[in-house]
């Protein structure tokens, strides 16, 4: 397997596996409008935790969909599948990196 092959593999495996597994905190675009939805820790455990969703372009109070105080994975599972159907409603959305995620 050439170089290359190896390349295109990897793009592939990353394309197929949803980012949603990963992340944390996503970015999503339809045409201008921009929104975020961050899984935010309130401390160094994964709960107590919340899912946050902001409406950057749209002059929109931060909402807080879900919290959890003993289950970290309800606010990851909660978020992903919000992520989801933002995707389905037509936004799309990709992981990012914010500068508070090695505090939380």
């Amino acid at each position: 397997m050439t170089l290359l092959d190896r390349n295109k593999l990897l793009l592939l495996i990353t394309l197929l596996t949803p980012l949603s597994a990963y992340a944390d905190s996503w970015s999503c675009r339809f045409g201008n409008d921009v929104r975020e939805v961050h899984v935010e820790r309130l401390g160094p455990s994964p709960a107590p935790c919340q899912v946050v969703y902001k409406k950057l372009t749209e002059g929109v109070e931060d909402q807080i969909l879900w919290n959890a105080q003993n289950d970290g994975s309800y606010c990851d599972a909660k978020a992903n599948e919000f992520i989801e159907k933002l995707g389905s409603w037509g936004w799309t959305c990709v992981e990012t990196i914010r500068e508070d995620a090695t505090t939380q």
